[in-house]
């Protein structure tokens, strides 16, 4: 899936209704500035907005990732290709892990989680040269919980798609468990992603025509080759009672709450046994009682299996549940907040402040 390649069908889609990204902004109810990153390759549309922003430019949704018309009679050809492309961009299937590459055991190594070292990311805009991510360094120790802040724009997004293997930065360092990933080659940053990282998303990417034990299922058995039923189903009940959705294992997605939806995709998310779990604003497609169940959920699974959280939020709640935060703006971490001990109610306060001061 091209991203530079959708934003330049976004555009020229856009030019033949003869209107400007200002009125294409309006009509989908955002910025100008998110149709300018999404036109510029910067950033994709939230997944929310699919349906209507192909409603309005009169194209499929399988166009819409291809980044180009299909004719009819290439269409389930070319609907097949886009899946596939899909598919292999998040879960990289296809490879099997090694038995010398083993799920890392939950021991906490001398490094951390987490090291950004001197990271900057350049788009181009024609003439122009955007820095979305200016120079951040930053450390994340095992089983922490981090939050990232910042107003739209500030480049939270594209940091985590940089830490993710998504993107690749312009300039500096990440590692991962200590292992450098700044340079990995596209087939093993899928297969880095598949195996070391979980995602949780703020619309939950669960698969429809699955239950939520197939859900969970095929994430353990994607690379989990020394798995067998029984073993697969023994992970899946000790996943699901230690997120407290036993009951809605044999559910479909449509049938159960934005909420259990969430939990759901943590379990899944939790099936490669990663060294980290990023999640990009988790909490913004739910009500605040949902939200909490889901924070308390990440709680929950750094106390019982180590895990190392990173979080992308604009709301001082969900990131009173950190233990510390970094806050962005223009593309720079400008300054951080640890939690130190403090309840809730005063860490809340403490980034109210400190927001106020940026």
């Amino acid at each position: 899936m091209n991203q530079e390649k959708i934003g330049i069908f976004i555009s020229k889609m856009r030019k033949e209704k003869g209107w400007t990204q200002n009125q294409l902004a309006q009509k989908l109810g955002v910025t100008n500035k998110a149709v300018s990153k999404w036109e510029n390759g910067r950033s994709l549309p939230d997944l929310s907005l699919f349906p209507s922003l192909c409603g309005l430019l009169d194209v499929t949704l399988n166009e819409l990732f291809a980044g180009e018309k299909i004719p009819e009679e290439a269409l389930k050809e070319k609907a097949d290709q886009v899946l596939m492309e899909v598919i292999t961009n998040w879960l990289g299937c296809g490879s099997k892990q090694s038995e010398n590459n083993p799920p890392a055991p939950h021991t906490t190594p001398a490094h951390d989680a987490l090291k950004v070292s001197g990271v900057s990311k350049e788009y181009k805009a024609g003439p122009e040269t955007i820095l979305a991510v200016d120079h951040v360094s930053f450390q994340v120790p095992y089983g922490s919980f981090t939050g990232i802040m910042g107003a739209s724009g500030c480049g939270k997004t594209t940091l985590l798609n940089l830490i993710a293997t998504i993107d690749t930065p312009t300039s500096g360092e990440i590692r991962v468990d200590g292992q450098c990933i700044t340079a990995l080659p596209e087939k093993d940053r899928a297969k880095f992603r598949r195996t070391r990282l979980g995602f949780v998303f703020q619309e939950y990417n669960l698969l429809d025509t699955l239950t939520v034990y197939e859900n969970i299922a095929l994430a353990l058995s994607m690379d989990r080759t020394d798995l067998v039923n029984d073993k697969i189903q023994r992970e899946i009940q000790d996943l699901s009672e230690a997120l407290g959705i036993t009951p809605v294992l044999d559910k479909f997605p449509w049938e159960i709450s934005g909420g259990q939806r969430q939990r759901c995709a943590c379990a899944r998310a939790m099936a490669s046994d990663p060294r980290l779990i990023l999640a990009d604003e988790p909490t913004g497609a739910l009500d605040s009682r949902a939200a909490g169940q889901l924070l308390d959920t990440f709680l929950k699974l750094r106390a019982a299996y180590g895990t190392t959280i990173l979080m992308v939020t604009h709301d001082a709640v969900s990131a009173s549940y950190c233990d510390q935060i970094l806050f962005m703006k223009d593309g720079q971490i400008k300054t951080s907040l640890a939690r130190n001990g403090k309840s809730k109610q005063e860490f809340f306060t403490n980034i109210l402040e400190k927001m106020a001061q940026l």
